[in-house]
């Protein structure tokens, strides 16, 4: 998948303001008519064609606030470990998402070892 340049995106965004169908643009410009499609709608607002649009991304299972509360209640003893948390707050989450979001947020996660007697 190739990026498009600023010009050819210029160029799609002038074809279809002057009354274009997608597929006339499409072929004209060597293009899909979905990417002439998604150009018009993405730049045709603000013809800033060389600006990086955010795309719309997937909401996170667990948010900021749950975080605080996770780490509240660790902190604190009512939850003894990760699996403890996630059986009696999150039983909607799996372990190792609320395993990540902690380690994102500087607590590490490990396995206490017992020290062999010699």
């Amino acid at each position: 998948m190739s990026d498009t340049t600023a010009l050819k995106k210029a160029a799609i965004v002038a074809l279809k303001e002057a009354g274009f169908s997608n597929r006339a643009v499409a072929e004209r410009e060597n293009v899909a008519p979905s990417t002439v499609s998604r150009i018009n709608n993405r730049y045709s607002p603000t013809h800033h064609f060389d600006a990086k649009t955010s795309r719309p991304s997937r909401r996170r299972k667990m948010d900021d606030r749950d975080i605080r509360t996770a780490l509240r209640m660790l902190s604190s003893g009512q939850a003894k470990n990760v699996a403890d948390l996630q059986r009696r707050f999150f039983p909607h989450l799996h372990v190792d998402t609320i395993k990540a979001r902690l380690r994102e947020h500087g607590l590490g996660v490990y396995v206490r070892q017992s020290k062999p007697l010699l």
